[in-house]
């Protein structure tokens, strides 16, 4: 009796396992693979930082625009090889065309230092035959009094001329029209010759090559580069502290960026809340005529008064 119970529950047993294989195998069935992504980029800037980098899956959106002759925009949102939601605003600016200027801002454009919105600097420079297209924030600063980290220069005065440490840089433009960036020892040599200049910090792309960062903070950033001729600037805005929107970047990915759109040197501006993107909308002075193209992070996204910028200035439209 003991051995007949035995093979019956034997029986029993291989039964049950043949139905749950069987389930299991229609089940397997049913179960619908990973979703695949692939980057398809629309525009020839997004397309660069695909073919470039490592760093985006898929994209969502991805519109180029002319701003004025000599001035590109791009606003691309992807997600990242990580999964991350990720905006970047990008400005192409052609210094070969004679009428395109970059020059640094200030708060009231004076030779003074202070805090300002840059949609308001940019009023104070803003003028026909002098009119403001696009900008960006600049330098860190002292949140109290509004003084620039590194060096400040506009219109060939020299307003601030400190590196306090080893990891300042800057950005310039240069009495022959040329951009320019680079460390301290390359001030010494370009200083008599510099028009314009904010400073700027980590350094991004040195002579084409991405530089290994120790400091791997996702925050928001501003960041710009320069063609190994010095005649195109790339600036570019990535989002940050917004989840479901944009992440932000490290200083590593922002060197992949600014490397894969073109730039043969690179440095990191003021970032965090103060990373601003703006463009003008109408050939108009109407006072609403500047528009914040990115979300700054302060206050679910108010832009913030900050101490210096760059504004994209074109002499004839």
């Amino acid at each position: 009796m003991k051995k007949i119970r035995m093979n019956r529950l034997y029986l029993l047993f291989l039964v049950h396992m043949t139905l749950c294989l069987g389930a299991c195998d229609r089940e397997l069935e049913t179960i619908e693979p990973y979703d695949v992504y692939v980057a398809i980029p629309k525009t020839d800037v997004t397309r660069r930082l695909v073919e470039g980098t490592d760093l985006v899956s898929k994209v969502f959106s991805d519109t180029s625009y002319v701003v004025v002759d000599g001035l590109q925009a791009t606003e691309v949102r992807y997600l990242s090889s990580i999964g991350l939601a990720m905006k970047l605003s990008i400005f192409e600016v052609d210094l070969t065309n004679p009428n395109i200027l970059i020059e640094a801002s200030t708060p009231n454009n004076a030779p003074a230092f202070g805090r300002q919105r840059m949609t308001v600097q940019a009023t104070f420079e803003d003028a026909e035959g002098h009119k403001v297209w696009g900008g960006v924030n600049g330098d860190f600063f002292d949140g109290t009094n509004g003084t620039p980290r590194g060096i400040l220069y506009k219109e060939g005065v020299a307003i601030r001329t400190t590196f306090p440490d080893i990891y300042t840089t800057f950005f310039g433009i240069l009495d022959n029209g040329k951009a320019a960036v680079g460390d301290r020892a390359l001030y010494q040599t370009i200083a008599p010759n510099i028009m314009e200049a904010v400073g700027a910090r980590a350094t991004l792309v040195t002579d084409g090559i991405v530089v290994s960062q120790t400091d791997f903070t996702v925050e928001p950033r501003t960041c710009i580069g320069v063609s190994e001729d010095g005649n195109t600037v790339y600036i570019m805005v990535i989002d940050g502290r917004n989840f479901h929107y944009s992440n932000g970047m490290n200083y590593e990915s922002l060197g992949k960026c600014m490397k894969a759109l073109g730039a043969y040197q690179a440095v990191n501006l003021d970032g965090g809340g103060s990373s601003t993107f703006f463009v003008r909308n109408t050939p108009s002075f109407a006072a609403d005529r500047f528009e914040i193209r990115n979300w700054p992070s302060d206050n679910g996204g108010q832009e913030r008064a900050v101490a210096t910028g760059l504004l994209i200035i074109s002499k004839t439209q």
